[in-house]
């Protein structure tokens, strides 16, 4: 966000920058882009439709010489345009790597760099030109870093850091805890945030990054177990920063492991009603497990 234009009106008052709404010159650049997309690939047009619960009236819409790619571009309510290009954007083809340079040029390898390149194509002819509305317009939304969905905007150092926590853990026995964590991060700060199954993935890239580590040999270890095992050996554990007396570290993993665990209050149900995660709790639980997963991959923690 830092690199991002303000108006000097805005940098010079405290209020927020980033916009929630969509603004009018936003709808305005926002229709022809939509437009351009659907004319582009005109067989996600019903399934965009669907997907916003946008129905033509017969009575009162417009008339049969408007077509369902201009009906979406020009008579969806300002306030829906950003679920049309969130679908639009889910629909259309992602991100394809391309074989790195100096890789064999095996057929596979040459057909695969080919689709990558024509899918990367299609990225700079769509998602480019919509980041640029998007970041001109200080829409506090943007695009998720596959270019399949908008997400809210989050700040570049925290983006990086959980990034690095999932490429840390890239690794064998590190298990799943890399794909739980970018599912976390997708849920906590997509457009529409799913708080719940945020926190759930956080947990489950904690519980796939420190299984190796605390309870190797517990195939059913959960963070809970994980915790009653550091706690029987509290001395067992070397920590980077051990502290004063040699302990404070791993109490602090500890520490942050339980706030992780007993702060999920839709884990279990019971008598009184089950109460969901807030986004604000589901985003700390996010950044707890991002440190806690690339503690543990880079082995800073670790029994000895």
């Amino acid at each position: 966000m830092t690199d991002m234009w303000t108006p000097l009106s805005a940098r010079q008052e405290a209020s927020a920058i980033l916009r929630d709404n969509v603004p009018a010159a936003l709808a305005a650049a926002l229709r022809p882009w939509i437009e351009g997309a659907i004319r582009d690939a005109t067989w996600l047009t019903d399934r965009v439709l669907l997907r916003c619960d946008l129905v033509r009236d017969a009575e009162h819409g417009p008339g049969p010489d408007v077509d369902d790619a201009d009906f979406l571009a020009w008579c969806a309510p300002d306030a829906q345009l950003l679920d049309v290009v969130d679908a639009i954007l889910d629909l259309l083809p992602g991100i394809v790597p391309v074989p790195p340079t100096g890789t064999p040029a095996t057929k596979p390898v040459m057909l695969a760099a080919l689709a990558g390149s024509l899918a990367n194509i299609n990225f700079a002819k769509h998602r480019r030109p919509l980041q640029q509305l998007l970041d001109d317009a200080r829409s506090a939304y943007t695009l998720r870093p596959d270019g399949r969905a908008l997400v809210h905007r989050v700040d570049p150092t925290v983006a990086a850091l959980l990034d690095t926590a999932a490429r840390a853990a890239e690794q064998p026995d590190r298990g799943s805890a890399s794909t739980h964590l970018r599912h976390a991060y997708a849920a906590a700060y997509a457009m529409n945030p799913q708080p719940g199954r945020a926190y759930g993935e956080a947990i489950k890239a904690v519980e796939a990054a420190a299984h190796a580590t605390v309870e190797p040999n517990n195939t059913k270890a959960t963070l809970g177990t994980m915790l009653r095992e550091l706690r029987q050996h509290p001395g067992q554990w070397d920590v980077a920063i051990a502290g004063k007396t040699g302990t404070e570290g791993a109490a602090t993993v500890e520490a942050m492991m339980s706030l992780l665990w007993t702060g999920q209050t839709s884990r279990h149900g019971g008598l009184l009603r089950t109460r969901q995660e807030t986004t604000a709790e589901a985003r700390m639980a996010v950044d707890l497990a991002g440190a806690l997963v690339r503690w543990f991959s880079d082995g800073v923690v670790r029994r000895h």
